[in-house]
């Protein structure tokens, strides 16, 4: 049998085994993905029914906790209420203080008198304590102070009314301004501080004490009287209208050159006392009781109920709704807030709105779940956890299938190359043999010169076939693990030089210089000196082979502390980067060689690797298109005798 017809023997049944395997890959493709395509349909049609009943579960659950959550509201806001209808005096009783939720305000309103619980000042009441009429008494004073103009005389009229309850503190504040006229301004002050202890109204509405304070701080100014008139302001000492409150702030401020606001929670309060107190009168004229509920758009609450006697008030912070809804640990992922719009439409898709009507208040409570309260189902992680296996699964196998048609295609061509490239390296010398050998044996070659020169190319060719069945051998004992190294101790430049010394004649006669520069000391390694003979040969044989345009081929060795290293470069067409990793791989040729049509088996790179890692070494390849290439061979020296590891 020809090598032409044992390479179609060899190679064609493969092939047709492959284009087989390629032809039924679609079909069996096609049938997977058509079933995992409907698993995940099916399996996306059970999630969906289970995610509809985990929504009705959800939408069930939340509306009995908005149910809850507002007879809750109307629960707590009833016995508010109802405390509020039996309180008539403050502090509350101890259980009503109890129920109250944090930051509540008590007011207890009369006609004359606001009372706070917890206690807080009153800025300004609506209806103060109205004022005494003066007695008849001050009419000489009178007469003396604004017709007469006697100051002095007028002292002495008011000082016997100083001495009575009824008319002292009105006498006082006479006595004091009339001082203050008279620029007697000790005694004037003597007569305010006195003045300051009286706890008697004037005839203005304005109590005698805040007018005495008010004095002084315009006598005394940028002193402590000035302060101390802010303080009793702020603390809400006495009962005062909102004009004579805001006239004696305005004088502090001026007093103290200063623009200071009132506190806003005072200012507040205060506020909201006089509006519930312009509501209440007409309940007063009318002898009627009534309850009202009202809640801000902050959602601050107020309670209030009014009789013909007194206003009581329950103001409630924003956070009320929160200490009085007390939803069950089932509805912990539920969220629910206070709007104030009546219109449904303000509420979004899924959520539950109750209108607060049963409680008395105006506005609506609307409920939302978690969104992973509708789109968790117990069964979704297995599901998903199922169909991402069963997808992985599907890929993987696909990819495996696509990896392998794919290697044994890659494999088949390189075999199919490596015979077709085998073929062509035995059929040159066995061309050469058989011509020369016929020549010879016809005796068409008399002459002694060319007889030798034959004999010289039958040894040549005999000795390349014989190379090449070695390697052929060698390489398949190689892929076996069947191949045994015999290591010794041997100097490496010694067998390069061997190596180099048996392959330049062949060198020679096809035109290049070997270029050999090797370090003058010591290269003791641990190697098959046969083997790694023949792996220094294949650099070189490479090296030739691959170098068009340069002749020279440059063998360099140096010793590093622990290596010897020995270098095989060329001027040649070299090796692309992306294809450094590959070209030892057996059957593996660069695509620089196969463009320029040069033949080989693709082995010889690959037994390199081998013979050098089996001698514990490694072997580096630097090389670009056009710039040559250069191998080189690390292996490690041999330890001395007696050397400490």
């Amino acid at each position: 049998m020809t090598i032409a017809a044992y390479t179609e023997s060899t190679v064609r049944p493969l092939t047709i085994k492959l284009l087989s395997v390629r032809r039924s890959l679609p079909l069996f493709l096609g049938v997977v993905v058509c079933l995992a395509f409907w698993q995940v349909l099916l399996t996306w049609r059970l999630m969906e029914q289970d995610r509809n009943l985990a929504i009705q579960q959800s939408r069930e659950h939340l509306e009995q906790v908005a149910d809850l959550a507002v007879s809750q509201i109307a629960r707590a806001l009833g016995e508010w209420e109802l405390s509020l209808r039996q309180l008539e005096k403050l502090p509350p009783a101890s259980h009503m203080a109890a129920n109250l939720s944090p930051g509540t305000q008590l007011v207890l309103v009369e006609l004359h008198s606001v009372e706070t619980y917890p206690r807080r000042p009153i800025l300004f009441v609506p209806s103060p304590v109205p004022g005494v009429p003066l007695p008849s008494a001050f009419d000489t004073a009178e007469k003396l102070e604004f017709r007469d103009k006697n100051y002095q005389q007028t002292i002495y009229a008011l000082q016997p009314l100083a001495e009575r309850p009824a008319t002292r503190a009105e006498a006082l504040l006479r006595i004091a301004r009339l001082d203050r006229r008279l620029n007697h301004l000790q005694s004037a002050l003597a007569n305010y501080d006195q003045l300051s202890q009286e706890t008697a109204i004037s005839l203005d509405g304005v109590p005698y004490a805040l007018l005495a304070l008010g004095a002084r701080a315009e006598l005394l100014p940028y002193n402590r009287a000035t302060q101390q008139l802010r303080a009793a302001l702020l603390a809400g000492y006495w009962p005062l209208h909102r004009e004579t409150f805001e006239f004696y702030w305005t004088e502090v401020n001026w007093l103290e050159h200063t623009n200071e606001d009132p506190p806003k929670d005072s200012m507040d309060l205060s506020l909201l006392v006089s509006r519930l107190y312009d509501q209440w009168r007409p309940s007063v004229r009318v002898a009627e009781s009534f309850d009202t509920r009202e809640i801000a758009p902050d959602q601050s609450l107020l309670l209030w109920h009014a009789t013909p006697l007194r206003l009581t008030v329950l103001s409630a912070p924003a956070g009320w709704l929160k200490d009085v809804v007390k939803l069950p640990a089932s509805a912990r992922d539920i969220g629910w807030r206070w709007v104030l719009t009546a219109s449904p439409s303000s509420a979004s898709a899924g959520n539950v709105i109750r209108s607060l009507a049963e409680a008395q208040l105006a506005g609506k409570l609307e409920f939302s779940s978690g969104a992973s309260d509708a789109n968790r189902t117990l069964n979704r992680p297995m599901w998903i956890s199922g169909v991402a296996l069963m997808l992985s699964l599907v890929l993987a196998g696909a990819y495996a299938m696509y990896r392998g048609v794919s290697r044994e295609l890659r494999v088949a061509q390189l075999q199919s190359d490596f015979v077709a490239a085998v073929s062509h390296e035995f059929r040159s010398p066995l061309t050469s043999l058989r011509g020369i050998t016929e020549l010879l044996s016809d005796g068409r070659i008399a002459e002694p010169s060319r007889q030798r020169q034959s004999y010289m190319i039958l040894e040549r060719e005999t000795g390349r076939l014989q190379r090449l069945v070695e390697d052929l051998l060698d390489f398949g004992r190689m892929e076996s693990g069947k191949k045994q190294y015999k290591k010794e101790p041997h100097d490496a430049f010694e067998i390069v030089r061997a190596a180099v010394e048996e392959f330049q004649k062949e060198a020679h006669a096809q035109g290049f210089a070997i270029d050999v520069h090797l370090a003058s000391c010591d290269s003791t390694i641990e190697a098959d000196q046969e083997a790694l003979m023949r792996a220094i040969r294949n650099l070189l044989e490479n090296a030739v082979k691959y170098s068009q345009d340069s002749h020279t081929v440059w063998v360099e060795g140096r010793v590093t502390q622990s290596q010897v290293a020995i270098s095989v470069r060329d001027q040649g067409i070299g090796i692309a980067p992306e294809e450094h990793r590959e070209i030892f791989q057996k059957f593996v040729r660069g695509t620089a060689a196969k463009t320029a049509g040069i033949k080989g088996t693709g082995i010889g790179l690959s037994m390199v690797r081998q013979i050098i890692q089996a001698s514990g070494g490694e072997i580096h390849l630097e090389s670009a298109p056009g710039s040559g290439s250069t191998f080189t061979i690390l292996l490690p020296l041999a330890q001395k005798a007696g050397a400490k590891i």
